[in-house]
């Protein structure tokens, strides 16, 4: 609102300001004291001189312009001139191209490819030595433990001796019977006959006491009590007589087996009674070879849990040894889903540890999870790691997968003043040693001391270096070797 003060008389002793926009002006004419009155006049003067500084600036300014600009234009044509004690002195670089690779990366943790369980099919036999501890190397077919293999020996000698005898029996069967034992068998036959006689002579005297003491019983010349006494004795020798004839029996059908030679079904019972030996050995001898427990594969000892003292038993899995099969590791890498479209089999991957400089290695991509977490939302990639590294199962390591290399113009980081915009500042040298001001647009940190240009520099340009801070546009520099 642009406001008029009036210089009239004033109205009963007081002056009015009123306002040349009356759309604005809403508010009704204010009075003013004569010492208000005084004071703005006061502001008014300083007020006028302070404008009149300024203005006078602008003016200079304005002919100092016009007067650079004629003087510009009158100027002979622009030629390379020679550096001065007043030039600033710079290094450069020219642009060129770098291969910048793609990197993806990420942690994960090393474990074993394959991890093989040693346990023994041994039951209830006490470990005696063990050979092997964590760490160690070895082949197939090494011994890691030998089991107690006391007890099974002496089976084995007894299981032994029983094969020779059912081999000899069987040998006598198919030699057929000898005169002697036929002999033999012959004068078993009339010594049971011999017994049955005699048995039955007994028994018939048992029979005439127990009749004759009956009478006396009865008579009451002897007590009840010896009268028991002969009714027992009849009594035993009944049962003499019966053993006796089945001792008869028994050698009479030996003697018509001999005369009659062995039947078949024997000599067959036979050898079937020698192959339930010889497999009795075999056994013994299976079992003792379970006393010896061996690597099942080359490798890495990663687990002992054997201890000599210690009692084998193979109804809980007990495991003795775990192996690292060909002492093969994976790395397991955690890498986000929207990553894992850039990496490929085959692919390096290079690994290191924050927690120990000694580990830095090569690896190559083998295969990618299909399966991704649902929470964590990233996938798993195996990576086949080199044998003979000082990896260990469960270590957790640092890793970087080249998934594409390309060329881009890069410039040291130095040269590069940044922008608020996000964009660099550049200098580069023009034919005249003066330098130029140059936007560029910025990409990747390559390493630690170069960044890439994405736009605004070309290959082969020239650009300050050192010295580049003191710089503007159109400073006449001096290049030195850096």
């Amino acid at each position: 609102m642009t406001q008029k003060w009036e210089d009239s008389q004033p109205k009963n002793g007081k002056l009015f300001v009123t306002s040349n926009d009356s759309k604005k002006n809403d508010f009704p004419n204010r009075e003013i004291s004569p010492q208000t009155q005084e004071k703005k006049q006061g502001n008014n003067l300083i007020l006028g001189l302070l404008l009149g500084v300024i203005g006078t600036f602008i003016i200079m300014k304005v002919i100092e312009t016009k007067t650079s600009t004629t003087a510009n234009n009158v100027s002979t044509p622009q030629t390379q001139i020679p550096a001065t004690s007043s030039s600033q002195t710079i290094t450069t670089v020219k642009v060129q191209i770098t291969q910048i690779a793609n990197k993806v990366e990420t942690t994960g943790t090393v474990s074993a490819f394959e991890l093989i369980p040693v346990m023994s099919s041994a039951s209830n036999l006490q470990i005696k030595e063990v050979l092997v501890d964590e760490g160690d190397i070895v082949a197939q077919g090494d011994i890691l433990l030998r089991l107690d293999d006391t007890i099974l020996k002496a089976e084995l000698a007894q299981a032994q001796a029983g094969v020779s005898q059912s081999q000899a029996r069987l040998a006598e069967l198919k030699a057929g019977t000898r005169k002697e034992e036929l002999a033999r068998a012959k004068e078993n036959v009339t010594f049971a006959q011999a017994e049955v006689n005699q048995a039955q002579s007994d028994l018939q005297l048992a029979v005439t006491r127990l009749e004759r003491n009956k009478q006396l019983e009865a008579e009451g010349a002897i007590p009840r009590d010896r009268l028991d006494e002969f009714i027992n004795n009849k009594l035993s020798q009944e049962s003499n007589l019966i053993q006796a004839r089945a001792r008869l029996a028994e050698a009479k059908q030996r003697l018509q087996e001999l005369e009659a030679g062995e039947r078949e079904e024997v000599i067959t019972q036979a050898e079937a009674n020698l192959r339930e030996a010889k497999a009795r050995v075999k056994l013994i001898q299976a079992r003792l070879a379970e006393t010896i427990i061996t690597a099942p594969t080359g490798g890495k000892i990663a687990e002992r849990n054997a201890k000599v003292g210690d009692v084998t038993s193979s109804f809980n899995s007990q495991k003795l040894f775990t192996i690292i099969e060909d002492k093969r590791l994976e790395l397991q890498l955690k890498v986000p889903e929207n990553q894992l479209k850039d990496i490929k089999t085959g692919q390096v991957v290079n690994i290191y540890s924050s927690a120990n400089d000694n580990i830095q290695l090569k690896g190559k991509v083998r295969d990618i999870n299909p399966i991704i977490d649902s929470e964590s939302r990233q996938g798993v990639v195996n990576v086949d790691l080199p044998p003979d590294t000082n990896l260990q199962p469960g270590m957790f390591v640092q890793a970087t997968i080249i998934t594409s290399i390309k060329p881009s113009l890069t410039v040291p980081m130095a040269a590069v003043l940044p922008q608020v915009d996000g964009k660099g500042l550049v200098y580069t040298l023009q034919t005249d040693n003066t330098v130029k001001s140059q936007p560029v647009t910025l990409g990747e940190i390559i390493g630690n001391d170069r960044v890439e240009i994405l736009s605004g520099l070309e290959v082969g340009d020239t650009i300050a270096l050192q010295g580049v801070n003191y710089l503007q546009d159109g400073s006449q520099v001096k290049v030195v070797t850096n």
